[in-house]
């Protein structure tokens, strides 16, 4: 029976992510927080049911946005980032703060950096390319340090939501 619980939670909160993705065509900002609000769906996940589902179910996730979503980039963006709450456990256990800090930013920058190279250099997405020829080299390094600042929020943020979560969500969810 508790297995079965199990399964139809990871079900019904990979459709929510799914969801939550598509969403990310409607509004213009949505391309980046809609990827970030669907990761959030695996905190539950990972903690009723292990890191291995949780890897399972933010696969899922990630090749149902890349079919279904319009908008490709918040798909993408999913894809390289959105593991980043399953992760953040492993990354939690490395004791000394500096290096996890530097392992953090290190994991975020190399996903972004990959993304956005395999998009402009392999799937040729040219409104991509054209939005960051506009903004020009400061402006795309402004925004890969807010992305940056963004993260460190973020991580604070999943700290704040998985201790929720355990706390006082558990209990009624299973």
């Amino acid at each position: 029976m508790k297995s079965s619980r199990r399964m139809a939670l990871t079900g019904v909160l990979c459709a929510l992510a799914v969801v939550v993705m598509m969403m990310g065509g409607l509004i213009p900002l949505a391309t980046f927080c809609c990827p970030a609000i669907a990761a959030l769906v695996l905190i539950p996940i990972f903690v009723e049911c292990g890191e291995k589902t949780a890897w399972a179910a933010w696969a899922a996730v990630a090749m149902l946005g890349l079919m279904l979503c319009p908008d490709k980039e918040a798909a993408l963006l999913f894809v390289f980032i959105g593991y980043y709450p399953i992760l953040r456990w492993r990354l939690e256990q490395i004791r000394r703060a500096p290096v996890r800090l530097l392992a953090k930013l290190g994991v975020f920058n190399l996903a972004v950096v990959a993304m956005y190279a395999l998009c402009i250099f392999v799937f040729r997405l040219e409104q991509v390319l054209s939005d960051y020829r506009e903004m020009g080299l400061m402006l795309t390094a402004a925004c890969l340090l807010i992305g940056n600042v963004t993260l460190l929020l973020y991580d604070r943020l999943l700290g704040v939501l998985t201790r929720l979560y355990v706390e006082r969500l558990r209990g009624r969810l299973m």
